[in-house]
């Protein structure tokens, strides 16, 4: 109760310090709103001083109380806080305390509640007291003083900073990703992207983070089995009839100590969850990185699964506010439209591989607004699953996009691996013709050149 009864006299004081100095008003309004007051009083009078401020008129006690429309009786209330308010000046520290009783106020509201909960109301308040418990200021920022300050210690600092690690020497020199991004992933089906995605939470699991690979489309025994054919290079096909020979033990041993000690992540069977599921356990469990496979199939809570556009735009938006929020790298997999048949037959006959763009995202551009980083892995060949892959990076916030590089796959053995770039000639070629170019002329200027003796008047040679 005491602690209701300071809750309840930091709100007061708040209160009291806008109506006694309206100069105190623009700095609670941006550091509280109106469901950070728990007394229904207290609330009251702050929506209705919002409400004046945001229309530009005086906040003073007169208003105030016309504001509210509770007549008479709301007079002695506002008169009261102006007198139990010693001085707006400390204003600043009443906000805080202000904040922290709301918070614990919300989770014990929402504790009581638990014991009463069926298994989906139950995840529902998970949800809310962990989203209550990782409030922090709503929108953090640096004055430029701060900003300065912060940019020149991080470049005097001894520490380098940490990027993710992708497994790629051409993801891995060009991005700069970090937690608190949103990372697309995109391929056509059967392009090779889960597999991908698997070879690239595993390198970052290796690295030290703590990573939730959530699959909506396949059951985590389906995507061990790659795994362990990726790391034990034993065939998928053996592993799926159990026709390994005595040896492939041997190499299922190294696997599964890699799995387990090494490069250890979280595989989670999400089928049928939503975007709120998702981001609701992976905060609970504290993942670094987050692993979405893939957002087409994301439900939007109060969003028809029927309008595709709108669904997939809420799950981009619920996943880029749920990484910034929580420093939480989103890895989100994401399919593409195939490319039409007279594309296909263009491509071809440039002998170029059918490269996607950004705009072959499905169903809405929002994922590619919201991405800070965007690779794509697609066929060489059209319809040839056997084909070279290649990767793009198509979208890099911080980097450049250089060319597509070429992966060697090998479905058999679950494997992806980027090739070493071809040399590039062409500099040295130019550079050749231009040399050959120079001596021809110069050989021609060396043919045509004519002499002749130059003859002056007696006495004008110096020499003589």
């Amino acid at each position: 109760m005491a602690v209701l009864d300071r809750a309840y006299e930091a709100q007061i004081s708040v209160l009291g310090s806008m109506l006694i100095d309206g100069r105190c008003i623009p700095l609670v309004l941006s550091r509280l709103t109106p469901e950070d007051f728990t007394d229904g009083t207290c609330k009251a009078t702050f929506q209705a001083i919002r409400k004046l401020a945001l229309e530009g008129r005086p906040a003073d006690p007169v208003t105030v109380v016309d504001a509210m429309q509770g007549g008479e009786r709301y007079i002695a209330w506002v008169r009261e806080a102006m007198e139990v308010t010693p001085t707006a000046a400390n204003v600043a520290e009443y906000i805080p305390m202000v904040r922290k009783a709301a918070v614990r106020r919300r989770v014990l509201e929402l504790s009581e509640k638990l014991g009463e909960a069926d298994d989906d109301g139950l995840e529902a308040l998970v949800r809310q007291m962990a989203s209550s418990l990782s409030a922090a200021e709503r929108m953090p920022r640096m004055t430029g003083p701060e900003l300065a300050r912060d940019f020149l210690a991080r470049m005097g600092s001894k520490e380098k900073p940490r990027y993710l690690p992708w497994g790629l020497p051409t993801a891995d020199r060009n991005t700069y990703a970090e937690l608190g991004d949103v990372i697309l992933l995109g391929g056509y089906a059967s392009s090779g992207k889960t597999l991908l995605s698997l070879l690239m939470a595993m390198a970052q699991a290796k690295a030290g983070y703590r990573v939730g690979y959530y699959s909506l489309e396949t059951k985590p025994e389906k995507m061990a089995d790659r795994m362990f054919a990726s790391l034990s290079k034993v065939p998928l096909g053996k592993i799926k009839t159990r026709g390994f020979s005595e040896g492939d033990w041997a190499r299922f041993s190294e696997a599964a100590n890699c799995v387990a000690t090494v490069c250890p992540f979280d595989m989670v069977r999400a089928a049928g969850s939503s975007v709120d599921d998702i981001t609701a356990d992976a905060m609970g469990r504290g993942y670094q990185i987050v692993y979405v496979d893939y957002v087409q199939l994301l439900q939007a809570p109060g969003v028809r699964d029927s309008d595709g556009y709108a669904r997939v735009t809420a799950v981009s938006q619920a996943l880029k506010t749920f990484a910034q929020n929580t420093n939480t790298a989103v890895v989100a997999l994401a399919q593409l439209t195939r490319p039409k048949a007279e594309d296909s037959q263009s491509e071809k006959k440039r002998d170029k591989p059918n490269m996607p763009t950004m705009y072959a995202f499905k169903e809405s551009g929002q994922l590619e607004q919201d991405a800070d980083v965007a690779f794509l892995v697609f066929p060489s060949e059209m319809g040839d699953n056997d084909s070279a892959r290649f990767f793009r990076i198509a979208k890099n916030k911080e980097g450049r996009r250089p060319e597509p590089v070429k992966l060697a796959f090998r479905g058999d053995i679950q494997t992806m691996v980027e090739l070493a770039p071809e040399p590039d000639r062409s500099v040295a070629r130019e550079l050749s013709e231009r040399g050959n170019a120079a001596k021809q002329a110069n050989r021609a200027a060396a043919r045509e050149a004519q002499f002749r003796e130059a003859r002056g008047r007696d006495g004008d040679n110096p020499f003589e």
